[in-house]
């Protein structure tokens, strides 16, 4: 058995990982269009439009609207739906926090599903468990980058009457059975942030063919601000969810590049998965078939039975080969329910609302073990990394790494 770098031993990766610059002269050029216009105010600019329609061409959508984030975008499409306050929303016990912000702020009670163990995506059976006649709507997250079962959901929702959000955060043009993901259901959102696919440093997006939301969401995004010429008279609550035009202006250069990077990044995944599928007691996340996977994040079980080390220690010994990863953070390091705001019921201060209210009719919390497959899959899984820059020769090096850490922790 080889030794370990940890331990004296040779380093696996001893050459640097493949890199590149994710902006270029369309990038620049589209920029400095909106310097030289003296505009920077998406009312009167032409970027944010431009982007829009480009989004709404490449998704078949009839509208589409930029925003500040994605966690904006998951805010515009609760607020576009109008639900009651105190209404339920459920949605996967392993996303990020800005799944969840929108949720709170509507003054709706989020519920938590749990997962597929081998996909780490919300389970339909566990969503179907919560529905009662207080659920308000369903957030598919499409985790990682790998389609969650989104037929199933929509089926769901159609038999329920429940709206379906589609969170395509970690999910830029992936398909599910030949279809574009952001396309199922009601309305869908995506981000633009740095560790994005593609990025404007902060921004989104968020998509929708329903006529009947689609004024409500361009409202949500300004203010209640009618911006055709009708009185400013704003009928209800919305925040301001501007996209600016030089946001608008690189999303058009990164817009253009989406689709290489994808690609790519699905390549180099399939590969990752291919080599490890050999290595006992790794486990990387199942891809079900009809399935196309964009590796937003790469993640990897590690069999207790078969390795029984803490994943904090595998992955020192992992960095140590020149691997780097991060352990026991399928996303935030633990199920969302277990951030303080959900364990101490504190959205706001000195008060439990959402979360319990007379008024609201809502009383929640959200115990250990609420979802025990999502608490388990922390505890066992790291993630690394899949560029687009990446070589196959990194992706064949991280495999040889993994495989060394994993023969010394077998013993």
């Amino acid at each position: 058995m080889e030794k370990l770098a940890l331990h004296g031993g040779p380093r696996t990766k001893t050459t640097p990982f493949g890199k590149g610059r994710r902006f270029g002269e369309e990038e620049r050029k589209q920029v400095l269009e909106v310097l030289d216009s003296d505009i920077l105010f998406y009312v009167f600019g032409s970027k944010v439009k431009q982007m829009e329609s480009i989004m709404k061409s490449m998704y078949g959508m009839k509208y589409a609207s930029g925003c500040s984030s994605g966690t904006a975008g998951v805010h515009i499409a609760l607020g576009s739906l109008a639900l009651e306050p105190g209404r339920e929303v459920i949605t996967s016990a392993v996303t990020d926090m800005g799944t969840l912000t929108g949720v709170l702020y509507q003054m709706l009670v989020p519920r938590f599903a749990d997962i597929d163990p081998a996909t780490y995506n919300m389970d339909p059976e566990s969503v179907e468990k919560l529905i009662n006649r207080r659920t308000g709507a369903i957030i598919v997250v499409h985790h990682a980058g790998l389609p969650a079962d989104i037929e199933a959901f929509v089926a769901m929702g159609k038999r329920h009457g429940i709206p379906v959000i589609e969170d395509c955060a970690q999910a830029h043009l992936t398909r599910w059975k030949g279809k574009l993901l952001g396309t199922f259901g009601d309305i869908s959102t995506f981000s633009y942030n740095h560790f994005k696919h593609i990025t404007t440093g902060s921004g989104g997006a968020v998509l929708t063919s329903r006529d009947d939301i689609e004024e409500r969401v361009r409202l949500f995004i300004d203010k209640c601000y009618f911006r055709d010429g009708r009185k400013r008279n704003p009928f209800f609550l919305a925040p301001n969810y501007q996209m600016t035009e030089l946001q608008g202006a690189v999303a058009i250069g990164q817009l253009g590049k989406v689709e290489r990077i994808v690609k790519r990044r699905g390549a180099l995944g399939a590969r990752l998965i291919a080599g490890l599928k050999s290595i006992p007691g790794i486990i990387p996340q199942a891809v079900p078939e009809g399935a196309e996977h964009s590796f937003f994040l790469f993640i990897v079980r590690v069999d207790p039975a078969i390795i029984p080390t803490p994943m904090a220690e595998f992955s020192k010994a992992l960095d140590a080969e020149g691997i780097p990863s991060e352990p026991n953070k399928v996303t935030g390091g633990m199920p969302v329910y277990m951030y303080d705001v959900f364990q101490n019921l504190s959205a706001f201060p000195k008060s439990r609302l959402p979360f319990v209210s007379r008024d609201l009719r809502s009383r929640v919390s959200y115990p250990r073990g609420l979802c025990p497959k999502a608490e388990d899959a922390f505890a066992h899984t790291f993630n690394v990394n899949v560029n687009e820059f990446y070589t196959e020769g990194d992706i064949d090096e991280m495999v040889k790494g993994i495989a060394k850490v994993a023969e010394h922790f077998r013993g």
